[in-house]
């Protein structure tokens, strides 16, 4: 496929129909374009395509299911391909189109969750003038089709997204099915996920659509749904409430920089540094540090100050301790900070898999020096602590006391937790830092919480005194930022000077390790030895 040479108008997207390509020859180009992106030689580019037949595996290797032999698909002239994107498997075929947008989202000023929305929207609107009502499930990327007898969506998958983003250069994109046979989907299980049925706008209408038609529409939608303005993006009212000057950051670039985001890319690891759109993420990057999302990127809960999506997530990966202890080896961390969605869904609430994760580590990279930032372990807690006291004490036992912390934050205040955290419970967040602080003898433990929310200095102040009645050494204090379009909004700006005098108070309590600034989060500088002044 030879279609860049590309027109390098800056300044507007291109978008270009490919007509039927070959999957690996369309993901060449893809990989060359990002590259030409990233230098700035072309501005953003859709592709547009339908593929030979083709089943791709994604980056979530638990999702990845087939149910025949590549060899016997190779008879049957299906070709496998395994790539990086994100989700599990999923197939391509004639009268499927499929879109693969190469945009740079800090220029149109998104986050991965807003872009993923994005596309979903654009291919709503597409099956809309298709006759077909569809709508998003929670937690799950891609499109379902509308029941007739109920606004809810059914069980019914009629588009897949799975994308990449290479240090904020998108590619991969979405697929949804017009007209295609829908027999190729027999051989695998669509995105892991039983209990699923593919369908198509054929199969849903029963019309015949002509996909040159269907091309015109996707142009014009993609256009209307990535308008730039001057500045990005076209405004929201949300973008329109200007955030005060000590809050305004730029995302940062550099070797460092993106070397981390070539090594997390490589792995398929998540970070909780996109997942939850952290301000941070380029500082900390720059630094060769990241904040590791394990357990998947689906929470049980859905907690309205987070952003990461809540659903049903898939059973934890083994060899995910493995790809963390490579990431650990690669960008030679010193310093870990492990973290994960809430899994209720688990017996032992991801206790075995954290423990597994620092297990991994340790064997690779016995010097590095870990904080675990862990979930409520809501209807398990003994047990958990229980679970990973054989490599917490072990670590300590080896390294000293100073070398492991074990975080796990309260968010707000008590008041607070109906409004925007409904499924945590305030008592038993300090009572997990207590059981923490009696079982590991000498291991520093670490909590954090948000300003912003409509909390008063009284609440925060008892939020300071009820941890250290439990124990708590540490604690950072930050600023609430909205990190999604359905996130709660803020209340109040709290101003730096404001942040300092928190700082001092804490200190006065008895915390001996202190970070307090707009900026702060739970694992901000968290490498540090000692705040205190």
């Amino acid at each position: 496929m030879n279609i860049l040479t590309v027109d390098k108008k800056i300044g507007s997207m291109q978008v270009h129909d490919c007509g039927l390509q070959d999957f690996r020859e369309t993901l060449d180009v893809q990989h060359r374009l990002v590259e030409q992106r990233r230098r700035g030689d072309i501005g953003d580019t859709v592709l547009i395509v339908e593929h030979k037949p083709v089943i791709t595996m994604g980056a979530r290797q638990n999702a990845n299911k087939l149910l025949i032999e590549p060899a016997r698909l190779a008879e049957k002239g299906i070709d496998v391909v395994e790539i990086r994107r994100g989700g599990g498997t999923t197939a391509h075929n004639l009268g499927q189109i499929v879109f693969y947008p190469i945009v740079n989202l800090q220029r149109l000023r998104l986050g991965i969750n807003e872009y993923i929305r994005t596309l979903e929207q654009i291919g709503i609107e597409l099956l809309k003038e298709l006759g077909v009502a569809a709508g998003r499930r929670k937690g799950f990327p891609g499109l379902w089709v509308v029941r007739q007898d109920s606004p809810q969506v059914g069980r019914k998958k009629i588009a897949s997204i799975g994308v990449r983003v290479s240090r904020q250069i998108t590619y991969h994109g979405m697929a949804i099915n017009i007209s295609n046979d829908l027999g190729i989907f027999d051989y695998i299980i669509p995105c892991g996920l039983e209990n699923l049925e593919m369908t198509s706008v054929l199969n849903e209408t029963g019309k015949e659509c002509s996909m040159q038609d269907v091309k015109e529409n996707l142009k014009k939608l993609l256009h209307e749904n990535l308008r730039k303005t001057k500045g990005g993006i076209q405004k929201t009212e949300d973008d329109k409430r200007r955030l005060p000057d000590w809050l305004r950051r730029p995302m940062p670039a550099g070797g460092e920089y993106n070397k981390t985001s070539d090594i997390l890319d490589s792995l398929g690891l998540e970070t909780i540094c996109t997942k939850a759109n952290c301000p941070n993420r380029g500082q900390c990057w720059s630094r060769g540090t990241a904040t590791v999302l394990i357990l998947g990127n689906i929470c049980t809960r859905g907690c309205r100050f987070c952003s990461v999506a809540k659903g049903r997530p898939a059973p934890p990966d083994p060899t995910e301790p493995g790809r963390v202890a490579e990431l650990a080896k690669k960008l030679g961390l010193r310093y870990l900070v492990i973290t994960s969605v809430d899994r209720d869904d688990l017996p032992d609430g991801g206790a075995a898999h954290f423990r597994d994760c620092i297990g991994g580590v340790c064997r690779q990279c016995p010097e590095v020096r870990f904080e675990i930032l862990v979930p409520d372990f809501r209807d398990c807690q003994e047990e958990a602590i229980e679970i990973l006291a054989t490599e917490i004490l072990s670590h300590r036992e080896h390294r000293g006391h100073r070398e492991f912390v074990f975080a796990h934050n309260v968010e707000t205040v008590p008041s607070l937790y109906p409004k925007a955290r409904s499924g945590g419970d305030y008592k038993l967040s300090l009572n997990l830092l207590k059981l923490a602080k009696e079982s590991y003898d000498g291991v520093a433990t670490k909590s954090s919480i948000m300003l912003g929310l409509g909390e008063t200095d009284d609440e925060v102040e008892q939020v300071f005194k009820d941890l250290r009645s439990v124990g708590c050494d540490r604690i950072t204090i930050g600023q609430y930022l909205k990190p999604s379009r359905d996130s709660l909004e803020v209340v109040e700006y709290i101003r730096p000077e404001k942040f300092d005098w928190w700082k001092q108070r804490a200190i006065e309590l008895g915390f001996n390790w202190v970070i307090s600034a707009p900026f702060a989060r739970s694992s901000y500088f968290a490498e540090r030895e000692v705040v205190m002044t």
